[in-house]
């Protein structure tokens, strides 16, 4: 009587442990059409006032003082063609000296606030 009972327990256990029909995947449909707007977000906060780098160019052809505002500093500072020589004479300021003196040379400084 025994191995009766266990029998039944172990057919019912094992028919448990099946898979449902409900749980089986089956292949994926087109997408909907998108749904509508959300509302917008609230609003981020403001940004630094003003520009923050600028630019001073300048053309040189010999000794050249380029500088930015007081309340900025030199960030770099570059020649084209056919460049030269920069000393930086204070934070805000620097000179430049053409690599020859009968060519026009474009001096830029880059400027960012202090």
């Amino acid at each position: 009587m025994q191995t009766r009972w266990f029998t039944v327990l172990l057919i019912l256990v094992l028919s448990a442990c099946r898979e449902s029909p409900a749980a089986q995947k089956g292949e994926e449909g087109d997408q909907g059409p998108p749904g509508a707007e959300g509302p917008p977000g609230p609003p981020g906060p403001p940004g630094p006032n003003g520009r923050a780098i600028r630019f001073v160019d300048r053309e040189c052809r010999q000794v050249c003082i380029l500088g930015c505002e007081e309340n900025e500093r030199i960030l770099s500072a570059y020649a084209i063609n056919p460049g030269g020589d920069f000393t930086l004479t204070d934070s805000n300021k620097a000179t430049f000296r053409a690599q020859r003196q009968d060519i026009p040379v474009k001096v830029v400084l880059a400027c960012v606030q202090k």
